[in-house]
């Protein structure tokens, strides 16, 4: 058999059993005592919240700069995969040759899809550095101006209205700036991309792209310009006052 406490607890064995003798000489069983112990568990609830809340706030303040650092270097990776994407894309597309209707020379089919520029979602590109995240998205809306410039050409004329050469030479311009970028971005968060084929120079192709539509464009002003230099040996109907 146990025994019982001044407060009525009894114990056998060392186990304790919930059974309180009500007696007037033990406080904690009067309504003042069980008062007293609510408000001192109470207290003792609210200390060990505000302990916890306390201890989180300050774990998540010391992990903060490590969490910021390892989200910048993850969207890093993510923005320089989508440019190397897109990079591939414009490299086919400025290859691709048209492949025309015998039956309708206006109508055309590429080989290849038009090069999407496939950033990630929802992205916050403050974590990429102030300017940074800003050039990305700048790359975003140029790869957009150029597929509506490209659309409002004029193909039912002769030449296509030049639609083939603006092309070539829009997604050229795109690939090399996406290619600076990864070359940058890489640069600062210390990423290596898997290495290409040695025969799928990029970077070459692109420049030697570039060259020709520079020089293209170069003998097309002189042309222009030797054609309005040229006299011709028609009387004008209204002679040019004096």
């Amino acid at each position: 058999m146990g025994r019982a406490d001044s407060c009525g607890f009894r114990r056998s064995e060392g186990r304790e059993l919930v059974s309180i003798r009500s007696s007037d000489d033990c406080f904690f069983s009067t309504t003042q005592g069980i008062m007293t112990l609510g408000a001192l568990i109470g207290a003792g609830s609210f200390a060990a919240g505000a302990s916890s809340r306390h201890w989180l706030k300050v774990g998540k303040h010391l992990l903060k700069p490590g969490q910021k650092a390892g989200d910048s270097r993850n969207l890093a990776m993510l923005t320089v995969l989508a440019l190397d994407d897109f990079v591939g894309a414009c490299y086919a597309a400025v290859h691709d040759r048209p492949e025309f209707n015998p039956a309708d020379e206006i109508e055309f089919a590429f080989h290849v899809p038009e090069p999407v520029l496939a950033l990630p979602k929802d992205a916050e590109w403050h974590l990429l550095g102030e300017g940074l995240g800003d050039e990305v998205m700048w790359l975003s809306n140029r790869a957009r101006n150029l597929e509506n410039a490209l659309d409002s050409l004029d193909l039912s004329k002769a030449d296509h209205d030049g639609f083939f050469e603006r092309r070539v030479e829009g997604y050229a311009r795109l690939a090399a700036s996406a290619l600076d970028l990864i070359a940058y971005i890489s640069d600062q968060f210390q990423l290596t991309l898997p290495e290409k084929p040695a025969y799928y120079r990029q970077a070459e192709g692109l420049s030697k792209v570039l060259h020709n539509v520079e020089s293209v464009a170069q003998r097309r002003a002189e042309a222009l310009k030797g054609s309005a230099g040229q006299e011709t040996n028609v009387t004008p109907l209204f002679p040019k006052s004096s």
